[in-house]
């Protein structure tokens, strides 16, 4: 049973038998810890799910996210600068994130 669904521009979450609507516009990266995901949103907070990057990875796809390295889906209109040289991203709110060796060829084609 599929525990979350994608209207329009929010995403339904359930996280601790509590229904949370994150806005798909307010993620600026998904990181993976283990068998969760948090949720790092435009207003500071983090949210904690209890799925994989690779549960959110297809559906978040079209809405303009790219999964940049094992651990990370980053929001396309979040990112800052991309600098080739360390293969990192500078996202908003001052993150940084590694692109790793074999998706970088995919990311620069597509960014």
């Amino acid at each position: 049973m599929e525990n979350f669904k994608i209207y329009k521009d929010d995403l339904l979450t359930i996280d601790q038998r509590k229904k949370k609507v994150i806005y798909i516009n307010q993620i600026i990266m998904l990181k993976g810890i283990s068998n969760y995901t948090c949720f790092y949103l435009k207003n500071g907070t983090q949210r904690l799910t209890s799925h994989t990057l690779k549960y959110y990875e297809n559906q978040l796809e079209s809405k303009g996210f790219l999964r940049v390295h094992r651990g990370f889906i980053v929001n396309q209109q979040c990112i800052v600068k991309h600098d080739s040289y360390n293969s990192q991203l500078l996202l908003t709110d001052g993150y940084e994130v590694e692109i790793s060796r074999r998706k970088r060829r995919q990311f620069e084609g597509s960014f």
